[in-house]
């Protein structure tokens, strides 16, 4: 006999189901079959537990297909054939598509591609359990017109012809597997005399209907509960067409069987505990009046975002908690779990809400397949260094962080990639240097062990690799895991996290590690000969089709589900997310290698296809009848309310609300502050979005963490307060109490005090490689003029021709290489010809200073003149607040003298590579003190060889320029003037009375080579006198104590500098990420003065002491 169980949502269909087993069984009988979904299986069985007990629990057979297909294993037997995986269907599904692209009518574009080979073995499985085959598909498309879907049906079963070729006799494939039962067991009366109960289905696929027939024709009696109560009325657009249709199939099945069937229809609803539930149930999707007054058990939440959807559930959850229930009491549905299950995972952890999502997890994030993937990937894309790295990253090798991060800088520094990893390193771990220090080779010697680690199990690999055997591919593979004590790492971890009580995350990794294994086994038995890339790309696809179930960390957690396929156990409260118009119910899409409207042309074809169209809008409008009615207690929906369709809100909740006299939605607005309010962490959330509040309220979460560790940050971002060392002590012991720096810092902390900080309180330095940059560029010039002049002189090398420069700076640029660069020199071909096309520049640098040299009486008489502690020159000690000092280290590119009158004069010279021009008000603001500073101390040191009077400061810009002219002929006469006005220097010039010094290094003052010019009305340019020059000297010197002071009282404030010379501080600060946590940066605004009012500041500043400032200490 056949019985049809229907009822509604909440009838007790399931209850009727276990009360008659209990009936059975309290009468003796033991033959007994509850068939039930897999995802219902526990709850199944924990109902049978409570009702049975356990003396009587075995009397029932708590069963699913996938179960019943075991249970027939054992006991009729079964092929000794190994089961196809899903890996192993993509490997062979790949191979049955190339064995069939020649004969493709249709298909011919990304035939190796994941899409297509998911989209081939989801029609495969889809034809299979509708029972069809390639022979049938082959035959019934021969009546279809549509030439498209012909050509498209031709190559399917082409495909699934050779597919089934590739597997017969060699695998069981799961998509036949309920075919293969049937087969094996419709002469065995299997079912026989037995009494079977199925709950809990939707409907079902072909396969299964033909294995129902079995369980139909043999069994004593078979009890289906079907969600409907309209099975008769003939409706095809009712709420349960889809299940009716069901029921309709199965009613066919008993008729041909001649099997009685009997009706049983609930229609008293014993679930909802209010009305209001009850209506929402009864009259669903119904046109009807206004039926009720209240609402107090359903809630519609319109919320801002996903974040605030999932923030209210928590919090509305944690209220139900409060109040008495449990969490497995709790449901959350959703129609696309995958849009809100990382939001709704982040918003529970934040909320305290223990949850369980029964669902899949994809495992191409996993460590070990990530090492497999980037070992595949050095051998097949000749050791890349981003995949070696990537490698060594994953944690599964012994190589410690601290290793990993040393060879990763090292290979950055020398641009290392491919077989240079296969060769011990050689050159500095600081880049450009003469020869290796000690340390240098110590530090060299552990990066090379690193290499060795990392490359020798890899070599190894690309040996064994070369096989075109996938076995010896996998063997191979696992050996290499094996040598990085990958085996052992995942078992450290394990532990470790198990430790820790990760208990589900510790079980998750010998899982993986044993599906990796299955993985391995399945390339090596299925994929045979093939190349390393082919396997790789094999590896690649398997991942994406495998995935690793989820674990429940306890039994009292709220479910997580989507509506299409969670099985809830009587919840009290249920949350619907996600009802907006076209997303719950879910709008029907086209997809697949089969669109709708073929679909509707092979239904008319006699082709039996899972539901399409006007059905699955059915079926979706089932889904949501049933999410929104399997609570007892308390309903709550939610939707994101905005602009456009997108944000509208779905039928589910239009038809909720028009069932209700003054239905009220609630958004974030509606709840009150101390509402929001449910746990720690979420309070210090809602304290830091609202710390501009200051109510009574947020007064008292503040007072409440103000000695929480993270509410100083909170509070100094919101208040957008400066950034200070609050403790001087630790300022003095990071900065120093006797501070002793380089002049180019002094420029550093008026750019902006935090970068200073960054950089050299830090020491939070840019990664830098060996290459040819600026600093390169002038470290050559610098050393070729060095060695020019000091070998010939300025007078001599004003006589010299082109000719002659030239050979001398050939002879030093190979003199630099040999003795600066011998350790890398040849292993770069690109780096040798970036530093010998330098050369031309050289030249002309030479060759400019040559013709300078003939219209000065100036001589360069010291060239990287040192200002140290051991140096020629003695920095001065100036006194800090603190009790301490600073001195200003540094050296001087050249310097020039001229003695006159019996004085000597001395001028400074620095070599620019760029062209930024001198500015005297960026003095006021800290910054182009550099070359200042060195001038000051020569002329301070009495002691200094070299001492004299300041006679100024210029800078030479030693680069190329971009040449502009409009016609060829303009080129041809002012291309020798423009080349040689590109070196004119620029800075400061000594006045005095009748421009002597002026003259002396310009003897026309024609404005060639000093920015000092002289005409009929007088003489004029960037000039300043001996007085000026002490003011200066005391500005210097007073900025250079403000700075040491500051950063020892701990002032580090971002406060970058912006003037006419310096626009655009932050745009390349290596510190910028690091600033963007803050409200707002403020530039602290430069003087931008003209020359005159820079001297007049000077005067008032120090109007009572303008002579050189000699404060030591």
């Amino acid at each position: 006999m056949l019985r049809f169980v229907f009822g509604r949502s909440g009838c007790g269909k399931s209850s009727f189901v276990f009360n008659e087993i209990k009936k059975l069984v309290e009468s003796g009988e033991n033959n007994i079959i509850l068939l039930t979904p897999e995802q219902y299986s526990l709850v199944a069985e924990r109902r049978l537990l409570m009702d049975l007990g356990e003396d009587m629990v075995n009397c029932v057979d708590n069963s699913s297909f996938s179960r019943i297909s075991n249970d027939v294993k054992k006991k009729y037997g079964c092929d000794t054939l190994p089961a196809l995986s899903k890996g192993g269907k993509v490997i062979l599904m790949c191979k049955a598509i190339d064995n069939c692209k020649d004969k493709f009518q249709l298909f011919n574009k990304k035939l190796d591609s994941l899409n297509f080979v998911s989209s081939m073995i989801e029609i495969y499985d889809e034809m299979k359990s509708c029972n069809l085959d390639s022979f049938q598909i082959n035959e019934l498309s021969k009546n279809i017109e549509n030439d498209v879907l012909f050509k498209k049906l031709s190559d399917i079963s082409l495909v699934m012809s050779s597919f089934e070729e590739l597997i017969n006799g060699k695998f069981n494939d799961s998509s036949n597997e309920l075919n293969r039962i049937y087969n094996q067991i419709f002469d065995k009366n299997y079912f026989k005399d037995k009494y079977i109960f199925i709950d809990g289905f939707n409907g079902f696929v072909a396969q299964e209907y033909k294995l129902l027939e079995l369980i139909i024709s043999e069994s004593k009696c078979v009890t289906i509960t079907l969600c409907s109560d309209s099975y008769d009325n003939g409706d095809n657009f009712n709420l349960f067409a889809y299940v009716n249709n069901s029921a309709k199939i199965i009613k066919k099945i008993a008729d041909k069987s001649n099997v009685k069937t009997e009706i049983v229809k609930l229609e008293n609803n014993f679930r909802f505990n209010n009305d209001e539930l009850k209506a929402v149930e009864s009259h669903f999707f119904e046109n009807c009046d206004r039926i009720l007054d209240s609402n107090e058990n359903i809630h519609i939440y319109a919320s801002k975002n996903i974040s605030d959807e999932c923030d209210y559930v928590s919090r509305e959850i944690k209220s139900l908690l409060r109040n008495g229930y449990k969490a497995s009491e709790i449901a959350v549905i959703t129609r696309d779990l995958n849009k809100y299950l990382s939001e709704l995972e982040y918003s529970f952890t934040k909320y305290e809400v223990p949850y369980f999502k029964d669902e899949r997890q994809p495992i191409n994030s996993q460590s070990l397949v990530v090492m497999i993937e980037f070992m595949l990937r050095c051998i097949n894309f000749s050791f890349k260094s981003d995949d070696v790295l990537s490698l060594a990253k994953t944690g599964l090798t012994d190589i410690s962080d601290e290793d990993i991060n040393d060879i990763e800088n090292y290979v950055f520094l020398w641009n290392i990639n491919g077989l240079k990893w296969t060769k011990p390193f050689n050159n500095s771990t600081k880049g450009f240097v003469n020869e290796l220090d000690e340390s240098d080779k110590k530090a060299l010697d552990k990066i090379n062990v690193t290499r060795e680690k990392l490359i020798k199990p890899l070599i190894a690999f690309k040996s064994a690799a070369k096989s075109k055997d996938s076995r010896e591919i996998s063997e191979a593979i696992y050996n290499t895991l094996i040598s990085y004590k990958a085996d052992k790492k995942i078992k450290e971890y394990a532990i470790e996290l198990d430790k820790n009580g990760f208990y589900t995350l510790a079980n998750e990794q010998g899982r993986v590690w044993e599906l990796i294994m299955n993985i391995l086994n399945q390339l090596a038995t299925t994929l045979g000969e093939t190349d390393l890339k082919t396997y790789a790309q094999m590896f690649s696809l398997i991942i994406s089709s495998e995935d690793l179930g989820s674990v429940p960390s306890g039994i009292d957690n709220v479910q997580i589900g989507q509506a299409d396929r969670i099985r809830t156990d009587n919840p009290k409260a249920v949350f619907v997310l996600g009802a907006n118009e076209g997303e719950f119910p879910q709008a029907v899409n086209g997809g697949g290698l089969l669109s709708e409207s073929e679909r509707r042309i092979m239904l008319d074809n006699d082709f039996k296809l899972y539901s399409y169209g006007e059905i699955i809008n059915l079926q979706e409008r089932y889904f949501a009848y049933m999410a929104c009615s399997c609570a007892s207690d308390k309903l709550y929906i939610s939707y994101l309310k905005g602009n456009g369709k997108d944000y509208s809100p779905s039928e589910i909740v239009t038809d909720i609300e028009q069932k209700y006299k003054a239905f009220k939605e609630y958004d974030f607005s509606y709840f009150k502050d101390i509402d929001l309010v449910e746990t720690d962490k979420n309070a210090f959330e809602l304290m830091s979005e609202r710390f501009y509040e200051n109510t009574p309220f947020y007064s008292s979460l503040k007072e409440y963490f103000k000695n929480d560790s993270r509410y100083s940050s909170i509070e100094y971002i919101a208040q957008n307060k400066p950034l200070i060392i609050k403790d001087k002590k630790k300022a003095k012991e990071l900065f120093g109490k006797d501070m002793y720096i380089s002049a180019s810092r002094i420029e550093d902390f008026y750019n902006c005090p935090f970068r200073y900080f960054c950089k050299f309180g830090l020491s939070a330095k840019k990664r830098t490689k060996a290459e040819i940059d600026p600093m390169q560029r002038g470290t050559l010039i610098h050393f070729v003029l060095e060695m020019i002049l000091s070998d010939v002189g300025t007078k001599k090398l004003s006589t010299l021709d082109y000719a002659q420069i030239k050979e001398l700076v050939d002879k030093y640029i190979n003199k630099y290489f040999e003795d600066k660069m011998s350790l890398i020199k040849g292993q770069n071909k690109h780096f040798d010809y970036n530093f010998k096309r330098l050369s031309k520049l050289v030249y002309d640098v030479v060759m400019h200073l040559s013709n300078e040299f003939k219209n000065c009486d100036f001589e360069a008489k010291a060239f990287e003149l040192s200002i140290d502690k051991d140096g020629e020159v003695k920095p001065q000690a100036l006194p800090l607040e603190s009790g301490g000092s600073i001195q200003i280290r540094g050296s001087i590119d050249r310097v020039d003298v001229y003695d006159f009158n019996g004085e000597k004069y001395v001028r400074v010279i620095d070599y620019k590579s760029g062209v930024k021009k001198f500015k005297l008000s960026d003095i006021l603001d800290g910054l182009n003190l550099q070359m200042f500073v060195y001038l000051f101390a020569l002329c301070d040191d009495k002691n200094a060889a070299l001492n004299g009077v300041p006679a100024g400061v210029l800078y030479m810009h030693a680069a190329r320029n971009i040449l502009n002219f409009n016609s060829p002929i303009e080129a041809k006469n002012n291309l020798e003037n423009k080349k040689e006005s590109r070196f004119k220097m620029n800075g400061i010039v000594l006045s005095d009375n009748d421009n002597a010094i002026a003259k002396a290094m310009e003897h026309e003052l024609e404005g060639k080579y000093i920015p000092v010019s002289a005409s009929t009305k007088g003489v004029k340019g960037d000039l300043i006198t001996l007085e000026q020059l002490g003011l200066l000297h005391k500005k210097i010197n007073s900025l250079v104590k403000k700075m040491g002071n500051e950063l020892q009282n701990g002032v580090i404030e971002r406060a970058p500098i912006k003037n006419s010379t310096h626009l655009n501080t932050c745009d390349y600060c290596d510190y910028s990420d690091i600033c963007a946590n803050t409200k707002a940066i403020y530039n602290k605004i430069g003087a931008n003065l003209k020359d005159e009012q820079v001297i007049e500041s000077l005067h008032k500043e120090f109007e009572n002491d303008a002579g050189m400032d000699n404060t030591t200490e």
